[in-house]
């Protein structure tokens, strides 16, 4: 039996909303390509797609935004 690989793409947006990288990502599922980027999350957020539809979307964690001191 043949599996079918999907291709998609992992988009990493920057804080001002533009495109600074893209991730090429080759998938059984959406859910595989959901997990892979995911993983893809540091200091970007990142916009999953495939072909012309958007997937999924990943945000920061809140625990990595940098924090300002007062003092």
């Amino acid at each position: 039996m043949m599996r079918t690989i999907k291709h998609y793409r992992a988009f990493q947006i920057d804080p001002d909303g533009r495109v600074s990288g893209c991730i090429n990502i080759a998938c059984r599922d959406d859910e595989e390509a959901k997990r892979q980027a995911a993983a893809l999350v540091q200091l970007h957020r990142i916009e999953l797609w495939r072909l012309d539809q958007r997937i999924a979307q990943f945000d920061r964690p809140s625990e990595i935004v940098p924090q300002h001191s007062v003092g």
